[in-house]
């Protein structure tokens, strides 16, 4: 299927949107019934025909779960199978990737800064304490 895509979009959400929605691979990979999350049917046919055209995934299926994660899919759990999705990869609507793109950048940002704050209060224990321990205290 041809699509327009947002501008400004990584070639990441573009290529894995493209491959889950191109009929011709749907033994290999396919949209779930939800229509916003997708399945790898057989990972060996996706580690031979999908992973060497497209360097975007990664080298290994072990590094396209990790850019999945680091993209904002999540794994979902129970179906028995190979499911990853997120509430704005929806079939028929790349447009929504950009609303997931910005999501996603907003949360590890927020994570980071969260991770800064409690390094910096660490830091300031282990000075107070120092302190204290030189008063004596």
């Amino acid at each position: 299927m041809n699509h327009s895509f947002p501008r400004g979009l990584p070639s990441f959400y573009i290529r894995v949107y493209q491959i889950v929605d191109d009929p011709s691979l749907d033994p290999i990979i396919s949209w779930s019934k939800s229509n916003n999350s997708f399945i790898v049917w057989n990972l060996r046919e996706f580690r031979q025909v999908i992973s060497p055209k497209s360097v975007e995934l990664g080298r290994n299926f072990l590094q396209f779960i990790s850019e999945l994660k680091r993209h904002g899919f999540k794994r979902i759990k129970g179906s028995g199978h190979l499911e990853f999705g997120h509430d704005d990869f929806v079939r028929g609507q790349p447009q929504l990737l950009k609303k997931m793109m910005v999501k996603t950048w907003t949360e590890r940002m927020e994570k980071n800064k969260a991770k800064r704050a409690r390094a910096k209060a660490r830091k300031a224990r282990v000075k107070v304490e120092y302190l204290l321990h030189r008063q004596g205290i």
